[in-house]
């Protein structure tokens, strides 16, 4: 018997844990702690506890398909690269579009921007995490320089005080949380913001219950009350800092009056939040890229900068990502170049006929609504590159079957700039292949074998580091240590944990305040009563996990007791969740630990404000 341990990065989430893939007989039969990775020193949330069972999903797409008469018929390789090279040529390069994923390796993001940019000649390239993170990352870049974590994840046991607003860690990020119950042990302060009190809002010592959306006025009216009450850092304002009356003048309408009209809450509340926050040093602010607008990340920025906390440990604003490679995938180029389009434009041009053919890697974009529904439907081609058959992969013209990360080597970056190794234990099932090594072989099928002919996932990484100056220095054999590098890599061997601790990234080298106005985003009116929190949505790997399905078997709408009484629904009856968009059936949960007047719906189901009714039978 055949038994061996391989370290390698979980691919769920934005964390990047290390563990220890179980290999037996050359099958992926486990995982097993890796204890010395710092990120979560051997503990392991049921994602990557069981992210071995996609792996061994018999419902891996294994070879290649081709779609002949609405059927989808097995193909070698050189068919299918034929197949795809022929239709790209037939496009001209601003009718293509390239999506490529987060949760992909850096390595086949990098080939496969380089393949967009030169050969197909394109500038329309994006990536899935982008939809939901680029307003946040261009906050964290307007304030500080660049859109990035500003420290470490470890940072957040030692902060004196944490507050946790457009996030929920516990669940969403787990050893990120377990950071924040840490904190709590050794006396930090937690002061958690959602309309939902969460398994992160069921720790904290003080549980603001805001409606959705509010989030930027309750940060502005606690700025706003540390100014008042004179307890901003004036130092740190006046010699690290510019543009402080710019938000000073913004905020100022945020009273406590004012903000608890806006939120649903106590006046009170705010003032006490400013007082925990202001006294205590260092304090870190967590918030998540996919919940967290442009505006609540600048607002909490803001928040940072009056009480002196960016630039050191315990300090700093950590924008948790959603997926394995979301920062990765940015910093290698996954983004539109000059005159590029931006992944929601690539959708608006393929509706009116300017987009002919899209490149999806790794991604099921078709979960985001009819509207990107409709799009793939007025294609002329559609190749998608995946290891299931997605909502996405059902219309594609040829799929491109992918070997999972088990199956390959490559590199993440996880949310506070740690590349990571991610190492091959088994060989790939079927005949599927690395994402890059199918981009190269489009590439080669086109006439460009030369430029793509790399030896393997190590050579590619080594252009990366030439190419993206946040990784230079950094190399696969600096990344055997479980600490790996986080990005700059020139602060030392395992790089820079603390962002800013001299100086900004911005032109001048200070931290730019902005005048952050609350926007309201939709409200409830009589058509539509009930506002919406979302929840973390079940994605690719997870629908594709037996473990995790067994937990969370479908999606479900979250509602108050006291609504569910007046609308006489009660846990486990159907539900139809209707918002101007369109409908969806779901099962009820009905509970104590969400606001009333506001359910809470996987995040890719509804908009601002829904209405609920009891479901016909049978729906």
């Amino acid at each position: 018997m055949d038994f061996t341990y391989v370290s390698s990065t979980c691919p769920y989430c934005g964390n990047g844990c290390g563990i220890n893939l179980v290999v037996k007989d050359g099958r992926v039969a486990g995982i097993s702690p890796w204890h010395r990775n710092p990120i979560n020193e051997g503990k392991v949330c049921i994602r990557g506890n069981k992210s071995f069972e996609f792996v061994n999903s018999p419902a891996r797409i294994t070879t290649p398909l081709i779609k002949k008469d609405g059927k989808f018929v097995e193909a070698s390789w050189e068919d299918a690269f034929k197949e795809v090279a022929d239709a790209l040529k037939a496009a001209k390069g601003d009718a293509i579009g390239c999506v490529a994923s987060a949760r992909t390796c850096n390595e086949d993001t990098f080939v496969f921007r380089n393949f967009a940019a030169n050969v197909l000649k394109t500038a329309n390239i994006d990536y899935c995490g982008r939809k939901c993170n680029a307003d946040a990352v261009r906050g964290l870049t307007d304030a500080f320089g660049a859109g990035t974590m500003t420290n470490s994840i470890t940072d957040l046991s030692d902060a004196q005080a944490i507050f946790v607003v457009g996030s929920n860690p516990l669940e969403e990020n787990p050893l990120a949380g377990r950071r924040i119950i840490l904190a709590k042990q050794r006396g930090a302060k937690i002061i958690v913001a959602d309309s939902r009190r969460t398994a992160t809002a069921k720790i904290a010592d003080l549980y603001i219950a805001t409606n959705p959306g509010s989030e930027v006025a309750l940060v502005n009216g606690i700025v706003n009350a540390i100014v008042m009450a004179g307890k901003e850092n004036k130092d740190f304002i006046a010699e690290k800092t510019s543009n402080f009356d710019k938000c000073k003048a913004a905020v100022a309408s945020a009273t406590p009056e004012a903000v608890s009209k806006t939120c649903g809450i106590a006046e009170d509340v705010i003032t006490k939040a400013a007082e925990i926050f202001a006294a205590a040093q260092p304090a870190a602010v967590v918030t998540s890229a996919g919940a967290g607008s442009g505006d609540l990340v600048r607002a909490v920025a803001n928040l940072q900068m009056v009480t002196g906390n960016i630039g050191k440990a315990g300090a700093g604003v950590s924008l948790l990502r959603g997926k394995s490679n979301a920062q990765g995938a940015a910093d290698v180029g996954a983004v539109p170049g000059e005159n590029g389009l931006t992944l929601p434009a690539m959708i608006d041009a393929a509706i009116a006929g300017k987009i002919k053919v899209l490149y999806v890697m790794g991604e099921n974009i078709a979960l985001a609504g009819a509207h990107v529904a409709d799009a793939l439907g007025k294609l002329d081609f559609l190749v998608v590159q995946d290891m299931f058959m997605t909502e996405t992969a059902a219309r594609a013209n040829v799929i491109l079957p992918s070997a999972s990360f088990a199956e390959r080597d490559g590199t993440y970056t996880n949310s506070e700039r740690r590349v990571q190794r991610v190492r091959k234990a088994v060989e790939p099932v079927g005949s599927t292949k690395a994402d890059w090594e199918i981009v190269a072989g489009i590439a080669k099928a086109m006439g460009h074998e030369k430029d793509f002919a790399f030896k393997d996932a190590e050579a590619i990484f080594n252009e990366i580091a030439k190419a993206v100056p946040a990784y230079a220095g950094i190399t696969y054999a600096k990344l055997e240590k479980p600490e790996a590098v986080q990005w700059p890599a020139a602060g030392g061997v395992f790089g820079t944990a603390v962002l800013y601790a001299d100086k900004f990234a911005t032109k001048d080298g200070k931290a730019a305040f902005a005048a952050v106005e609350f926007k309201p985003d939709g409200t409830a009116d009589n058509a539509f009563p009930f506002m919406v929190a979302s929840q973390w949505p079940m994605g690719t790997l997870s629908v594709n996990t037996p473990s995790i399905v067994r937990e969370w078997p479908s999606p479900v709408v979250y509602i108050n007791k006291e609504d569910a009484k007046a609308l006489k629904i009660t846990t486990g009856q159907k539900v139809r969740v209707s918002d101007k968009a369109g409908s969806v059936t779901l099962a009820a949960n009905v509970t104590s630990d969400i606001k009333k007047g506001v359910v809470s719906l996987p995040a890719n189901m509804a908009g601002a404000a829904v209405r609920l009714e009891i479901a016909p039978e049978g729906a």
